[in-house]
């Protein structure tokens, strides 16, 4: 029990750290407006997203339940920010 709680706390500090980040990148968007650092923006939220999605599912559906889907769904995401910001860096 304590174990899934740490894991919970942990992944929202995660998604607190990841938000601002990603305001600060858009701040720094709405400055110098340049589409390739929007384009590094949105893979850095999907990134950060597909880190914690399956802890998050975890955290909903119950105790110590690993649903397979959200797995798969989770690092999907991380590919797909992955590839955006490899994307913005190339452009």
């Amino acid at each position: 029990m304590a174990f899934e709680m740490l894991y919970g706390i942990l992944a929202i500090i995660t998604l607190i750290m990841g938000a601002a980040l990603i305001v600060l990148m858009y701040l720094s968007y709405t400055r110098v407006k340049d589409k390739t650092l929007l384009l590094f923006n949105l893979g850095l939220f999907l990134l950060v997203i597909g880190i914690v999605f399956s802890d998050i599912v975890a955290m909903i559906s119950g105790e110590g339940v690993v649903s397979y889907g959200s797995i798969v769904t989770a690092r999907l995401l991380q590919i797909a920010g992955i590839g955006c910001m490899i994307t913005g860096v190339f452009r």
